[in-house]
């Protein structure tokens, strides 16, 4: 039995502007194709997925564009603290289960969005996002005991169950067990940030997470031109060629209308501006979504 080490420890640390959980695990042969991961992940997806549209059933106030609004906004937020590639996604989850059971005013939906980019992060991260940063992105608008209180409300209605599977934790699984998956490292790159992507987009809410894992890599396979199979990735989570063919076409124009409007986001892209010492450069986005203007 190999028991050695291999994850990389050059950029762990704060050093050279690294992210304190810069040392990142390498693939796990013996993890991503265990024959019963993809079916543990497929019943945690059974088990905690969105079956209503909470917009029709739960929520009264929120509209879906106010949804929009608030996941891009922690999206940006994830990107600019460097957060691993799976907070963001599982942050969104919670939010959304959490919204599928309690009706809130919209000038509470910030409020909850912080709470789960909170949780999310000490649940996925060894370096959690504080508290008192995540109320700096909200212009100080929301206060700490008001994050402290919903923290507990959050996890209390979520009954505890903060281990859910995202569209993140079905990427490598699928990869690993198709011949392609490893031959072009981007296909993964690109796959995680269009499953980001995803999350953000209100249409995409009843779709379940392995059939936005599999759309994702369809599309990021297509675009980079690699030769593949989509009825493999099919038949490892069981989903309907015609519905991935849908989703797939569905991110390829989001995409397509993202890059259109603006010029392309890399992860942890810099800001234009740089911002002085003693001033953090913070997403430009409203507090209540309700004063957004389209």
């Amino acid at each position: 039995m190999d028991l050695s080490c291999g994850e990389n420890l050059e950029n762990s640390g704060n050093s050279n502007g690294g992210r304190p959980d810069g040392c990142i695990a390498g693939f796990d042969p013996a993890l991503d194709r265990n024959p019963h991961l993809l079916t543990n992940l497929l019943a945690l997806e059974r088990f905690h997925g969105l079956h209503t549209d909470y917009f029709q059933h739960v929520q009264i106030d929120i509209q879906p564009f106010m949804r929009k609004v608030v996941t891009v906004w922690m999206l940006e937020v994830c990107e600019e603290q460097r957060c691993e590639e799976q907070v963001f996604s599982l942050a969104v989850s919670y939010l959304d289960r959490f919204l599928a059971q309690v009706a809130i005013s919209r000038k509470q939906l910030q409020l909850l969005a912080v709470t789960a980019l909170l949780v999310a992060s000490k649940f996925r991260q060894c370096h959690a996002l504080s508290i008192d940063l995540l109320c700096a992105y909200t212009d100080n608008s929301i206060l700490p005991q008001e994050v402290r209180q919903w923290e507990l409300m959050l996890v209390q209605r979520l009954n505890w169950q903060l281990s859910i599977a995202t569209a993140f934790d079905f990427v490598d699984p699928i990869l690993a067990r198709v011949p392609w998956g490893r031959t072009n490292s981007l296909v993964r790159t690109h796959a995680i940030t269009l499953s980001s992507v995803c999350y953000t987009e209100t249409e995409l809410l009843l779709v379940p997470p392995s059939l936005i894992a599999v759309a994702c890599i369809t599309a990021a396979a297509r675009g980079l031109r690699v030769r593949m199979s989509v009825n493999d990735l099919c038949y490892l989570t069981r989903s309907p060629p015609v519905s991935t063919e849908l989703v797939a076409r569905h991110v390829e124009t989001v995409l397509a209308r993202e890059t259109q409007a603006q010029e392309p986001r890399t992860r942890y892209a810099q800001p234009t501006k740089q911002a002085s010492s003693d001033q953090t450069q913070l997403p430009n986005t409203p507090t209540d979504v309700q004063d957004v203007r389209f």
